[in-house]
């Protein structure tokens, strides 16, 4: 601790030592089901709350060449910002994970509201980002994460406790993480919130924690794990497993967001069972409340946000067509009656949004084209077992410039070369033929020519 006024301000005493471990207190075995009480150390808040050991996983920060460190300026803070500040660094410091710094570079701090009105601390690390060598590290595909999810009858989502808490920063590089305050100069020991490359870097940790059981009964999303089995013995068995893995890799599950034993879960902002998979309530609930854009970042936001659920939507791209028109560079914002009718009808499409079912490499696929003059689009189905056609997924592509000038042909033609590249996952394995529905008339132009252009070959 530095010598300064602030000294007492921010000593880790014995007692707020005890009242935050005092806060952490460990579940009773009772809190868990019978079957994995066992495993009750994993959810200990309390070993969660300690500083980790260094590790094969430790985060090195690598700079570029010849780079100059950055030093940031104070942010003015408000009252509230200040004592939620202050509150920050006495549990950070009785905890250990960061200490005082005489480092020559800093980062500036500032807050950010949560959606309960709580404040959360950051650090601006933005200048030190741009200096940094990023690390590579590819996150999962959310859609090909949850391929493996046919037949499954069980689910169990656990989650990790305080992610990047639980990688230390590598030894000797503290001095890059320092932040400036009010109160002086910080260092973290763990990862902090807003370093590049810090989810690449978990991301490797829980893979290697969990390789041997990845894509097999399990899938893992940063510090969100989805479980999944066909039955309830051999379900039982797999939880076991993960939770022998995190407790050989000393990581540890929240106690108040896991879900054993389910038939439906939520995982990464979808709703997850044996009949496929749809959207989360709370989330379409969101669009619904959305209030008419009054600016670019305002449509930006809202495109952005329905975005991640544009293959449950049949036509996306056209539906949101007139709103794409105002994020075009020179174009001056205004939300005309087309704007608003793109608005409403991307809302009403998330109400009518139905379940999107698992593909079964087994079962006969049909694939639905259809184009315009902007917009091509098309739908992966497979018959269910009542021999009724359920939606796989939807995709639509707007037309480039150059694009939109192509004959009838050419996008009908274009539009099952993109379907059969955004599914190849799924469509290389199939058992059978597959059966592409689509404006036939068009593509008897390919009948009669006797050779193709560049673009056609292409």
């Amino acid at each position: 601790m530095y010598a300064c006024r602030g000294y007492k301000m921010f000593q880790a005493s014995i007692d707020l030592i005890n009242r935050i471990l005092k806060e952490k207190e460990d579940p009773a075995p009772e809190d868990l089901p019978f079957e994995f009480r066992s495993w009750i150390d994993v959810f200990s808040p309390y070993n969660a709350d300690k500083l980790p050991p260094h590790r094969l996983y430790d985060y090195d920060i690598r700079l570029q060449d010849r780079a100059k460190l950055p030093f940031g300026a104070l942010y003015s803070i408000s009252r509230d910002e200040l004592k939620a500040l202050q509150e920050w660094l006495r549990e950070n410091l009785a905890k250990g994970f960061i200490r005082s710094s005489s480092s020559a570079s800093a980062s500036p701090v500032l807050f950010v509201k949560k959606p309960n009105g709580d404040l959360r601390f950051c650090v601006d690390y933005c200048a030190l980002n741009n200096l940094s060598m990023k690390d590579r590290y590819p996150l999962p595909l959310t859609k090909k994460s949850l391929n493996n999810l046919k037949g499954m009858k069980y689910f169990t989502k656990i989650d990790i406790i305080s992610v990047f808490n639980n990688i230390r920063i590598k030894e000797g590089q503290e001095y890059l993480t320092t932040f400036c305050t009010r109160f002086g100069l910080f260092e973290t020991l763990v990862i902090p919130f807003g370093l590049t490359g810090a989810p690449a870097m978990f991301q490797r940790f829980i893979n290697d924690t969990l390789r041997e059981y990845l894509d097999i009964f399990c899938t893992a999303y940063l510090d969100d794990i989805l479980i999944y089995s066909k039955t309830r013995s051999e379900h039982i068995k797999h939880i076991q497993k993960v939770l022998d893995a995190l407790r050989k890799a000393g990581l540890y599950a929240n106690l108040s967001k896991y879900e054993f034993l389910k038939p439906e879960t939520k995982f990464l902002g979808l709703i997850v069972n044996r009949e496929g998979i749809r959207m989360d309530p709370a989330k379409i609930k969101t669009i619904i409340d959305w209030k008419t854009p009054k600016n670019l970042t305002d449509v930006q936001m809202f495109i952005g946000f329905s975005n991640f659920y544009r293959r449950f939507i049949r036509d996306f791209s056209s539906i949101i067509r007139s709103m794409v028109n105002l994020t075009k560079k020179d174009v001056a914002f205004q939300w005309d009656p087309g704007c608003e009718k793109s608005f409403s009808n991307l809302k009403a499409a998330f109400t009518a949004a139905l379940v999107l079912t698992f593909f079964d490499w087994k079962k006969d696929v049909i694939l639905e084209t259809d184009v315009s003059d902007y917009v091509s689009a098309g739908v992966l189905s497979q018959y269910d077992n009542d021999g009724i056609l359920k939606p796989i997924a939807y995709f639509s592509k707007k037309y480039s410039i150059a694009k939109c000038n192509y004959e009838i042909y050419d996008k009908e033609l274009l539009i099952i070369i993109r379907c059969f590249e955004e599914w190849r996952s799924e469509l290389e394995g199939t058992s059978s033929p597959i059966k592409v529905i689509t404006d036939y008339k068009n593509l008897e132009y390919f009948t009669i020519i006797k050779l193709l252009n560049r673009c056609q070959t292409r």
